[in-house]
Order: C-alpha cells, then structure tokens, then sequence
C-alpha cells in the first residue's frame, strides 16, 4: 500500500460493539427507534384504493425478498396486537354506553289493543271468525344500529380478520408468546361482538366491503360527532380517529405500544435498511421544503417508494430493484457466454430526473456489519455496480450503523469525471440533529443530481434564536436564493416566461425590477407550466410571490427600517412588513409604522389607495406564501389562482406597481 492510500479509522465508540456483534446487531435502542420509523412502512392499514377491505392478504410473498415477508409479517402482527389491546379498551367502553336511536316496530297484540293502532295494516288485516282478534301496532323501541356503533362493529371484525391473517403469515409456533397473545385477544374481542349493541350491528358491518363504503360510514360518525347528536362522545371520537389514520395510511400505534420482548437480533439488517430508506427520505423533505412524503402502496413491487418533485427536477428512490428495472437504458456489461447479464439488487436506487435534462442514477447500500476500518468491500461492491450497469456519472453511498450519538463526519472520494463515493455512518437511536449532519453530504450529493441548490436553512444552525414564523422567513429566503442560480444557468430555457410576464405588466415596470427578480419570477412562470398536475407548485408560487414582496419592501419599508436593527426585526417577515403598513396608513400603531407613514407621506403616496391593496397583499401572503413556507403541498389549481391574482385577471402586480409608483425614486418629480 502506498503511502497516499487510506484505508479509514474507527470510532472508538463501536469498538465495544464491533467485539460483541462483528455481523451486525442493533443496539436495543437503535432497535427500538428502526421500528418506529419503519411502522410507515410496515404497519396495519385498513385498505387502499376501491377494493374489498376486510379479504386482503396480510403482507404480499415475494421470492426475491422472503426476509422481507418475515419482517414485515413479524411486525405487522406485533402492530395488530397493540392496536387490538387499544381497540379492546374502546370497545368495552362503547359497551357500557352505547349510543340509540328510537324506532318504529310493527308488533301484534292478542285480545286487547295496548298500543298506537297500525291502521293501514288494520284495513288491509283478513279476519277468520274463530281466530283470536288481533291488532297490528306500532310499538317504539330502542334500537343499537347506529352509524357509530356499525363502525365500532366493522372495527372489531376487521381486527379479528386481522390478527388471523397477520399471525399465519408469521412464523410464529404455537409455543411463542404471540400465538398466546392473539388467541387471548381473539377470545376478548369474540367476548365483545356478543354484546347486544355490536351483535345487532354485524350484518351492517358485513356490508361494508369498500373504501368507499367505509369513508362513507365514517364521514357519517364524524358529523353526528360534529352536531353533538352522540352521548358518550369520547371513545367513539377515538374510534374515528383511529379509523381516520389508517385510511390516510398513518400508523395507529407508535413503537412505544408495540412488545418486542420477543424481538431479537434475527431481522436487525433488513431492519436497519428499511430505516435508512424511511430517514433518507424524511431528510430530503426536508431539503426540498416539502412534507414527509407517504410510501407508495406499490413500494414493494415496481413503484418507487417515494417520489419528490421540485422545480429543478424529480427524485424516485426505489428499495430492492434492480438497476436494469429501475430504468431500462443501464443494462449490465458484463456478460456470459450464453448471453446471460451479471445482475444485482442494491438496497436503494434513486433515479433522480433534472428538469429538461437526462435521467441519472445513485446506487445505495446500508449495511449494518461493522467494519474495524474503512468499509473498502461495501465502497468496491457499490463500485461494481456503478462500472456494471454504465451508471454515468458515478454516485454511490455506503450507510454503515454506528452506535456513536454524536456526528461521524462521512468520508467522501471523487474520482476525475464528476463522481461521488461516500461512507456515512449514522445511528436510529441519535437525535435528529446528528441524522441530518451524517446525512446532509448524502442528501447535497442526490440533489446535485436534479442541479438543486441546498438551501441554507436545512441546516438547524442558520435557525437557532429564530421563531417559528422567523425560521419560516428564513426557508423563503434561502430557496429564492437557489431558485434564481438555477434560473441564471437557464436564461434560454425561460426567455419565454421572461418575454410573458414582461407584456403582461408593461415594459416600464418590468425594467423597474432587479434582475433578480427577474430571474425569479421567469423561473417561477416556467417551471409552473413545467410541472405534472400530481406535483408540488410550492416552488413557483415563492417566486411569483416575491414580485409582490419586492416592490413593498423597496419602496416603503426598507428605506425606513435600513439604519435600525430593531425595526428591521419586526419587519423581519413579509405578513408583520403588510401589518406595519396597514398601521401606516390607518396612522396607528408603534414608532415604526409612524415611521413608515411620514416616508410613504413625503412620497406623496394615496394611503388610501396603498390601504385599499392591504387585504390583497395579506390574502397573497395567508392563501400561498405562508403554506408554501411551512411545508405544505400547493396544488396546481391554487397555481392557478395565485397566477390570475398577481399577473392576471387582478393584476395585483401592476396596482401594487402603480399605487406605489415611486420605486425610480424620481417618477413623481
């Protein structure tokens, strides 16, 4: 070896755990933190799509993955029995106090009339004359088939469905402590269905065999919830709510509910990539300023397991799929003589697609062995596959478990055509904090991919001593950033949008803009017409917000807030800058909105007419900035709406340009 090769060093805190499980072995709290990241992906849901709900196989068989199929069926039986004991809990209260509802019986009553006469049964009554009399009435009961209790009904059964299926399909024997577990919830829950109020409700229950059918009963249970027409409204709001989370596919129990007394070391690997795969996507939600994503019900067969789309591109990451399958350009090289390919499987592939740009790969592998020094056979492997399959230009990770809570800085190699080869370490049982630092080169090196610019404010450092709302400014700030480098390296792509947006507010207040801004709002006109109808426009409704932004703060707050550090913390966000003015103009507020009313007044400003656009600036930043700010999804309709609003049909880009028409500084000279 010479003496520039490496060949790494190791933590001094995996030393004792190198020693004790030199094959791989979670620690019982990096065990315990695995699987509740993981429950996303494993746990109990009540259906998916328009199928029969309660008739679904409990996990689906795969050859290539049976480790997998035991995995999951472990802990999706584990999920069963905690649901099932908070289940019991809510059954045997509804039991004790169970909703009614008053109905009308016919019944005949022998000899004498003792109730309210049914008189058209009465007319139509054949008579014999040496029968006894008889009459048909209508008697008022008390009946237990109400909504809520059906779905208390349909619950139980589902669960005892459940349970059957789930503990079939794993590899528990009559001697394991789940098989006592499940036939003595089976029996409580059987104990329970005998009940009058949930034996009357079966049948209804049996006919509830579609999501649809389902969503419907529970949209019922909610609004007699909603209207207060339920006594004992707790457990049945529990229920609900139960129900609710699993058909948004959220798990209904957390890691904490579920016994792994019984759990060993036995699926610890395939346990540590499920978590890796579940973390890896949350930090690039995070990233992209988007919400954690949901894993797709096809994750287990074709279907990538999660999907992002920002302005710069799409990001798939797929678990256990070969590269070939992944995408059908990246066949291997290395060949039999019989024709046959050399294949492989990594763990995770991410197909990351820039926009108007080339598919490219990234091929990742977590690996729970623990290695003394640098992981080279896992580097090498990851290496094979990136020559194998022509995977240009050449990004592979290595995911190592490490037991150190503190941050285990990655080791990092490029080669000379654009390459990346990392070796990470990061630990399920550390802070969020330290995943994302082990992580942040990982998610920096995918997203180079797409050509996504990272903005600062994924690192918990540039928001320390900030508020929410603070931190949330911040976000905006640092994507406005990436959003104009990457509009700056497509000036031709977006000339178009430029030329759009420049004729539908005039030349003059286009050239008033900085260029920039410019760029900005381009960008933003270009990638909203780029994107899918499924996607995520948060991206382009913070660029087409920042016109707007640009023009009140140029032109009335800045100037004032410029030389004062205090003023410019209360003007720190773009809604408190519309409330300053707001008070400005109505001549209220502190020194600051004084302040900005004496320098809007010296502009000769109509404050009338600078009030009157205060409701649209506040609705633009409530309805579009705010959402797109604190990670949440903005639809293509809302696109829609907040494009007609700035540069549309409400022009508020050109009033707002207008009524503060003093941005030259010399137009009203």
């Amino acid at each position: 070896m010479t003496e520039n090769e490496w060949l790494g060093d190791t933590s001094v805190t995996d030393t004792k755990v190198i020693a004790e499980a030199p094959g791989g072995a979670l620690s019982d709290l990096g065990r315990q933190a695995a699987v509740e990241a993981s429950l996303p992906l494993l746990s109990v849901y009540f259906a998916s799509g328009e199928q029969e709900v309660r008739e679904r196989a409990a996990i689906a068989v795969s050859a290539e993955e049976p480790e997998l199929d035991i995995i999951q069926a472990g802990l999706r039986l584990r999920v069963a029995l905690a649901a099932g004991r908070r289940l019991t809990a809510l059954l045997s209260s509804i039991t004790r106090r169970p909703t009614f509802r008053y109905e009308l019986n016919s019944a005949e009553h022998v000899g004498s009339l003792s109730g309210a006469l049914d008189v058209n049964r009465w007319v139509t009554k054949q008579r014999g004359g040496d029968q006894d009399v008889t009459f048909p009435v209508l008697e008022v009961r008390r009946g237990a088939r109400t909504a809520e209790n059906v779905l208390a009904s349909y619950a139980a059964l589902w669960l005892l469905n459940e349970l059957k299926i789930s503990l079939n399909a794993s590899v528990a024997t009559r001697d394991a402590v789940e098989y006592r577990a499940v036939r003595g919830l089976r029996e409580r829950l059987g104990h329970l269905m005998q009940s009058p109020v949930l034996a009357v409700c079966i049948h209804d229950a049996q006919a509830v065999r579609t999501r649809s059918a389902l969503e419907r009963l529970l949209g019922q249970v909610k609004r007699r919830l909603h209207r207060r027409e339920i006594t004992h409204p707790e457990p049945y709001g529990d229920l609900a709510e139960w129900i609710d989370r699993c058909l948004q596919g959220r798990p209904v129990v957390s890691a904490g509910d579920i016994d792994l007394s019984v759990y060993g070391a036995r699926f610890d690997s395939k346990l540590f990539e499920l978590w890796c795969l579940k973390t890896l996507s949350q930090r690039l939600a995070v990233a992209l300023n988007v919400p954690d994503p949901v894993v797709d019900p096809g994750w287990r067969r074709s279907a990538p397991a999660y999907r992002f789309a920002t302005y710069s591109g799409a990001l798939e990451i797929f678990f256990q799929r070969s590269v070939a399958a992944v995408d059908k350009h990246h066949t291997a090289t290395w060949r039999m003589d019989s024709g046959r390919s050399l294949g492989g499987i990594p763990d995770i592939v991410v197909r990351c697609t820039p926009t108007g740009g080339a598919t490219r790969l990234a091929v990742m592998d977590p690996k729970l062995r623990q290695r003394a020094r640098l992981p080279a056979e896992e580097l090498y492997k990851i290496l094979g596959y990136l020559q194998n399959f022509q995977i240009q230009p050449p990004v592979g990770v290595v995911l190592l478990y490490t037991t150190d809570t503190e941050v285990v800085e990655p080791n990092v190699f490029h080669d000379k055509a654009g390459g990346t080869l990392i070796s990470a370490s990061v630990n399920p049982a550390a802070s969020e904090s330290v995943t994302a630092a082990a992580l942040e080169e990982v998610v920096q090196t995918l997203l180079n991919l797409i050509d996504y610019a990272l903005p600062v404010s994924t690192s918990t450092a540039s928001v320390d001593g900030l508020s929410e709302e603070e931190a949330a400014e911040q976000t905006i700030v640092n994507f406005r950033e990436a959003f104009v480098a990457w509009g700056q390296g497509k000036l031709s792509e977006i000339r178009p949008s430029r030329d759009r947006i420049r004729t539908l507010i005039g030349e003059d207040r286009w050239d008033s803009l900085e260029e920039d801004v410019q760029t900005m709002v381009a960008t933003a006109d270009f990638i909203g017409y780029q994107l899918d109808t499924i996607d995520d426009f948060s991206g382009p409704a913070i660029g087409m917000c920042a016109a707007i932004e640009y023009i009140l703060y140029e032109t009335v707050v800045s100037p004032v807030i410029a030389e004062n550090r205090n003023w410019q913390r209360q003007a720190r966000t773009f809604g408190a800058a519309i409330d300053v003015v707001d008070n400005a103009c109505l001549g209220e507020g502190a020194q600051l909105a004084h302040e900005v009313r004496r320098y809007m007044q010296s502009l000769q400003l109509d404050l009338a007419q600078v009030q009157a656009l205060v409701p649209v600036w506040q609705r633009l930043n409530r309805n579009y900035r705010v959402p797109a700010a604190h990670r949440k999804v903005l639809t293509q309709s809302e696109w829609h709406q907040l494009y007609r609003l700035v540069f549309g049909s409400e022009a508020l880009f050109v009033r707002t340009y207008d009524v503060l028409s003093s941005l030259t500084g010399n137009e009203k000279e």
